[in-house]
C-alpha cells in the first residue's frame, strides 16, 4: 500500500493511504508530497469503556458497610430491648438497649416525675443512671435508711431479663447495701389511699311533748266530806270549789259572799254561820 505525505510535524506526519483514510504516523524525515509505501502508524488510545458494574459494586459495598454499622452498632445501642422499673415511693421506668444504653426515661406518678425532672441520662447506661436516681431519692427525702427499692425488668429475652435483674441487684447492693434495701419484682402493697371521713350529724330528735298533770277530780271520794262544799268528796287543788269561794267550806277564808265554815267562825256573814 502506498501513503502520500500530507502534512509533517516535528513529531508526526499525516497521510493518505489508498483507501482514502488520513492516518497518523511517526515522521521518519517525510516531506510533504512524498510517497512512502511503509509507515509507523500512530494509534490513538482506546476509548475507556464505561461499566456499569463498579457503581454498582460501590453502592453494594456501601449498603454492606451500613448493614455492618446498623447490626454492629447502632442496634445494639440505640434499640429498645427491655424496661427496669424502679419503685421507692417515686416510681420510674428506663427504657433500656441491649448493651444497657439507657435510651427513655420516665416518671410513673407525681413523686416520680419530680424525682427525674432536670435529670439527664444521655449517654448514661443502666447502673449509672439507677445509682444517681437512688442518690437523688435520697438527698430529697424520698429515701430513708432501713427502707426498700424494688427492681423489676421485663424483656422479651428471658436470659437478658435474668442477667440485667442479677447485674442491677448487685450493682445497687455494691453501694447502698449498707444502708437501704434492694427488692427482686414490684413492692407488695401500693400506697394506701388517704380515707375521706365525711362527718354526719345526726337528726335531732322530734320533741316530745310535756305530760299535762293530772287534776284530781273532785268526785272522787277520799273520805273527807268536810272539805268540799259542792260534791262532799274531794277539794279543788286550784282553790275555787265554787264561783266567789276560795276552797273549802270548813274553814273560814274571808269570804263575805258564801262563808265556809257553818261551824262557826269569827267573821260575821249572815248566809251560812250558825253565831
Amino acid at each position: 500500500m502506498k501513503y502520500l505525505v500530507m502534512e509533517t510535524h516535528p513529531a508526526y506526519a499525516v497521510v493518505l493511504d489508498n483507501e482514502g483514510r488520513f492516518l497518523k504516523a511517526a515522521n521518519l524525515h517525510y516531506q510533504v508530497g512524498d510517497t512512502v509505501e511503509r509507515i509507523v502508524e500512530l494509534r490513538p488510545p482506546r476509548e475507556k469503556t464505561v461499566s456499569l458494574w463498579k457503581p454498582l459494586v460501590g453502592l453494594t459495598g456501601l449498603a454492606a458497610c451500613l448493614c455492618l454499622v446498623f447490626f454492629g452498632y447502632y442496634q445494639p445501642n440505640f434499640t429498645p430491648y427491655g424496661a427496669l422499673r424502679m419503685q421507692i415511693n417515686p416510681d420510674v421506668e428506663l427504657t433500656l438497649s441491649r448493651t444497657d444504653r439507657v435510651l427513655e426515661l420516665e416518671g410513673l406518678n407525681t413523686d416520680g416525675q419530680a424525682l427525674i425532672s432536670g435529670y439527664s441520662f444521655d449517654g448514661k447506661d443502666r447502673k449509672e443512671v439507677t445509682e444517681e436516681l437512688v442518690q437523688r431519692a435520697i438527698d430529697r427525702g424520698y429515701l430513708s435508711d432501713g427502707e426498700t427499692v424494688a427492681i423489676t425488668i421485663s424483656s422479651a429475652d428471658g436470659e437478658w431479663q435474668a442477667r440485667e435483674t442479677q447485674d442491677a441487684q448487685e450493682d445497687l447492693e455494691a453501694r447502698y447495701g449498707d444502708a437501704i434495701v434492694i427488692q427482686i419484682g414490684p413492692l407488695s402493697q401500693e400506697p394506701p389511699q388517704t380515707e375521706v371521713v365525711i362527718p354526719v350529724t345526726p337528726s335531732p330528735p322530734d320533741p316530745v311533748a310535756d305530760p299535762s298533770p293530772v287534776i284530781p277530780s273532785d268526785e272522787e271520794d277520799d273520805g273527807d266530806w268536810r272539805e268540799d262544799w259542792d260534791d262532799g268528796w274531794d277539794d279543788d287543788p286550784i282553790g275555787s270549789d265554787y264561783p266567789g269561794d276560795s276552797d273549802d267550806w270548813d274553814d273560814d277564808d274571808g269570804d263575805d259572799r258564801y262563808d265556809d265554815d257553818w261551824a262557826g267562825d269569827d267573821h260575821e256573814d249572815s248566809r251560812d254561820d250558825d253565831d
